[in-house]
């Protein structure tokens, strides 16, 4: 391993200079060099992708060199596309020598110079319009995973993906026959009625599964049934909450996005299937809450709560039955809101007591605290069911209209969970700003960054990353483009194909090196 560091440095005898640094941890795989001719015909110095036996599949840098006091014609091939209805297409014209999707172009590189390229995706598109847009998902959140709608089927117009095994599949059957094998990726999940399979490996139209994993239960299925991807936690079983979301420490694995990416369109012609580089964005519920009302409130606020009085507190969390009577003792000494021993530490125990009682608080978080000289009651669930409701209690003495404490008929109106707002708008101007902070997104190079951290990958969907515990998220991305998934993975190569080169001069050769990185 090597870490690669570039840097470029433009100074100027007047104005601003610029630093322009790239650094990863590459290996060197591959290092040659060609002495040019004048051909018309160029030299073929590296021919990539992902299927291909070139030691040079899998690149992820490459640096272009010119050794010679002689400039070089750098020739690139790729492939150009274009939209048929929101799925990019290889673009197919006769350019005088029959049909073909090849393109080339040309680049001048002088003595000395050099040129590189930090990736091999580069593709034409036919039109002046983008070539990672076609397909878009936007802030799509997951499913109710007790409902019929826990799961996308891996579908298109000719309808669901089916077991086609010519008969039934018993609980024992690791070999599962479906009617289009190729959809499917190893390391997949999927779900037959409520079986949890994972596929191990691919053959034709056999899929070689686990049975019965992540807390479901081995079964019998009849043939043509429906094959399609669950979306859930994987760090947990498959029926462990109600939604997809982060577990108790923030970490969610998820094998596919929603099942979106996978298209059935002719592989031979359509773009790569998958999601495409960079177009990720996620962002989390905010949980839901309810204020008393107040202003100015501090930690040493008097609350005028009789001292060593029991007070009880009727409240609903996250839309479950009333738990009636949360009940707290004040302190002897201390009525304040906080300090030792003060009425909100009060209130918390007794919260944090219910949360490892069976009942219904059991394992549901609550947290009060002064918010903006406000007193706020907040759920620690943060899916969108995420909800505080308060009520006086059914029999004991209620701290509602008590010294500073508004009379419940007083309080604030609840507030329901809530996804963050894409945009900002300013207080002054109005000027209207994307939300940044708000969102976890991806790099282009299979990281997760923001408020989440973790990787994704783009030809499956799958997802492993870390945010905020016990969380619900949305998601936003592209698939079906030109630039989804990886190099050349399920269709048609959307990178460099091969690179050529020649002298410019026709009496004096030409001397180029190519450096390869992984």
């Amino acid at each position: 391993m090597a870490k690669l560091e570039a840097n470029l440095t433009i100074k100027a005898t007047t104005g601003t200079s610029y630093d322009c640094i790239m650094e990863d941890v590459f290996t060197e795989i591959y290092r040659e060099s060609n002495v040019l001719d004048n051909t018309d015909a160029f030299t073929e110095i590296a021919a990539l992708g992902k299927t291909n036996s070139s030691a040079l599949k899998g690149t992820k840098l490459m640096l272009l060199k010119n050794n010679g006091v002689i400039p070089i014609e750098l020739q690139f091939k790729f492939n150009e596309f274009k939209d048929d209805s929101n799925v990019d297409k290889t673009n197919s014209v006769d350019l005088g020598a029959g049909a073909t999707a090849n393109r080339y172009v040309s680049y001048f590189l002088g003595a000395n110079e050099y040129i590189v390229l930090p990736n091999q995706f580069f593709v034409g598109y036919n039109a002046n319009t983008s070539a990672g847009n076609a397909a878009t998902i936007d802030n799509k959140a997951g499913f109710d995973i007790n409902s019929g709608n826990l799961y996308r089927g891996a579908s298109d117009a000719t309808g669901n993906i089916l077991l086609n095994d010519g008969d039934n599949i018993n609980t024992t059957d690791t070999a599962i026959v479906v009617d289009n094998g190729p959809f499917f990726r190893a390391g997949d999940l999927i779900r037959l009625e409520n079986e949890i399979m994972e596929v191990t490996s691919i053959s034709g139209n056999t899929l070689t599964c686990k049975r019965g994993v992540l807390g479901s239960t081995a079964a019998s299925h009849n043939d043509d049934v429906a094959i399609r991807f669950p979306f859930f936690n994987a760090y947990t079983n498959f029926d462990k909450y109600s939604y997809t979301q982060t577990d108790t420490s923030g970490k969610c694995k998820i094998h596919n996005l929603f099942g979106y990416g996978r298209s059935r369109a002719n592989a031979t012609t359509h773009a790569n299937t998958g999601i495409v580089k960079g177009s990720f964005a996620m962002k989390f519920y905010n949980s839901g809450y309810q204020e008393f009302g107040m202003s100015g409130v501090t930690p040493n606020t008097e609350s005028g709560l009789a001292a060593s009085t029991a007070y009880g507190i009727n409240i609903t969390v996250d839309g479950g039955s009333t738990f009636v009577d949360l009940t707290f003792t004040t302190d002897a000494t201390n009525t304040k809101f906080g300090g030792n021993n003060g009425v909100l530490g009060k209130i918390q125990s007794a919260l944090d007591t219910q949360f490892y009682t069976a009942g219904h608080l059991f394992e549901k978080g609550v947290t009060v605290s002064i918010v903006n000289g406000d007193i706020r009651f907040t759920s620690t669930n943060r899916t969108r069911a995420s909800a505080i409701l308060l009520a006086t209690a059914g029999s004991a003495t209620t701290p509602f209209g008590v010294g500073r404490i508004p009379a419940i008929g007083d309080i604030e109106t609840p507030i329901s969970a809530l996804l963050p707002d894409d945009t900002l708008l300013d207080n002054v101007n109005y000027n209207e700003s994307k939300n940044k902070n708000a969102f976890a997104y991806d790099d282009g190079k299979g990281n997760i960054l923001g408020a989440a951290t973790g990787t994704i990958n783009y030809e499956t969907g799958a997802l492993d990353f870390t945010g905020p515990i016990e969380a619900e998220f949305a998601t936003s991305f592209n698939y079906n483009s030109a630039y989804s998934g990886g190099i050349g993975g399920a269709a048609v190569t959307q990178g460099i194909t091969k690179i050529y080169a020649r002298s410019m001069n026709s009496k004096i050769n030409a001397e180029v090196e190519l450096l390869s990185f992984v």
